[in-house]
Parts: structure tokens; C-alpha cells; sequence
């Protein structure tokens, strides 16, 4: 996996075995996932076809997923550990309180260790609960804002799997709930993320 910052966006390059629940998301085999911020005034005709320009503009041909922010990169989070790194983007005035209109919390989640399908999808609940946790703990009334997203992915490329459970024959993590040493971690990542994005953004 490689990242980079370019032209106001995350792009994450490699060969991904990935879930998103963003515009152009699903299940799919991808070799980029990025994160573009745009501008609050943000409403075109049609999403995915912007999206789907915004790729092209980043340079981005080949299979991807993509995420939208009205969010900074400067207030980007990146958390790492020894299998699992979060990016995560976050604004909350778009409260699901309906309230506001702006902001928005991108989470994308990549693992170096071989997940089941059950653990890709688990992960994103399990995300959410804790997006859902860390805005509680710091006050906030609501779970989320209107346009929230996670994308779940792991790393296929064999050099660089990581095996959490050697003696497991499938090689891979079978679940990501809450409770599990995967979901601890990601736990973890999200609350740490989205709290210190916010106290920059002054939120």
C-alpha cells in the first residue's frame, strides 16, 4: 500500500480486496481508494458521475472507491498499528439532527491481514459504533452527520499479509465485532481519529 496527498485528496494505491458504502460503492477488487475534499457548496446533478470525474482528474483509471469531504486534508488522520491503518476525515455540522448542511466523517480502513466477508462488513459496523462512541464521549447529541462513509479494505498482495492466527488454515481474520482483537483495534483507531480531527477543526 502506498498513499499520497494530492490536489486536495487521499490516494491510496495497491491491490485491495475492499467494501464501501460511498457513492460508487459495493464489493469489489480495486487498485485505488482516495478521499476528495469539495467544496460546502457541493451539489451536482449527478454524484457518481462527478465522482467518477473527480477519479480521472486524480489521475485514477483503473478499478477504485471514492469518498467525498467537505473536510481538509490538513485535518486528515492517519493511525496506524502493526496490521491495520484508519484514515479518517471529520466534520460534524452536518449533524444527522437535521440541522446543518455542512460535514462529514470518512473512514477508510486498511488491513494488512486477509479478512472473511463476515469481517469486512462486520468492520464497518463495528466503525460506526465506534464514530458513534467517540461522538458521544465528546458531547455531541447525534451518532453521525447525513453523508458519513467507511470503506473496509485489506492488502492481497502475499509479501505483505499480515497472520494474526497462524494456525488458522484460511489464514485470515473470521470477524471484526466489537469484542474481537480486530475489532479492538479498530475501535481504537476510529474513536482516536475522528476525537483529534475535530479538536483541530475546532469541533
Amino acid at each position: 500500500m502506498q498513499y499520497i496527498l494530492k490536489d486536495n485528496a487521499l490516494i491510496i494505491k495497491g491491490d485491495f480486496v475492499a467494501v464501501s458504502t460511498g457513492l460508487n460503492g459495493g464489493c469489489a477488487r480495486v487498485k485505488s481508494l482516495f478521499n476528495k475534499q469539495v467544496p460546502r457548496t457541493f451539489n451536482p446533478p449527478d454524484p457518481n458521475e462527478f465522482l467518477r470525474e473527480e477519479a480521472l482528474k486524480l489521475g485514477i483509471e483503473e478499478a477504485h472507491f471514492g469518498l467525498l469531504t467537505a473536510v481538509k486534508m490538513e485535518y486528515l488522520q492517519i493511525i496506524e498499528d502493526d496490521y491495520l491503518t484508519a484514515f479518517i476525515t471529520a466534520g460534524v455540522s452536518n449533524g444527522s439532527e437535521f440541522r446543518a448542511k455542512i460535514g462529514t466523517i470518512n473512514i477508510i480502513l486498511i488491513s494488512k491481514a486477509r479478512l472473511s466477508e463476515t469481517a469486512l462488513f462486520g468492520a464497518i459496523i463495528t466503525a460506526t459504533e465506534a464514530k458513534g462512541l467517540a461522538l458521544l464521549e465528546k458531547g455531541y447529541t447525534f451518532l453521525g452527520t447525513n453523508t458519513d462513509a467507511v470503506i473496509v479494505a485489506y492488502e492481497t498482495c502475499s509479501e505483505t499479509d499480515y497472520e494474526p492466527f497462524p494456525k488458522n488454515k484460511e489464514k485470515q481474520i473470521p470477524y471484526a465485532g466489537s469484542s474481537t482483537d480486530f475489532g479492538k483495534k479498530i475501535t481504537e483507531a476510529v474513536i482516536k481519529g475522528v476525537k483529534a480531527g475535530l479538536e483541530l477543526r475546532g469541533e
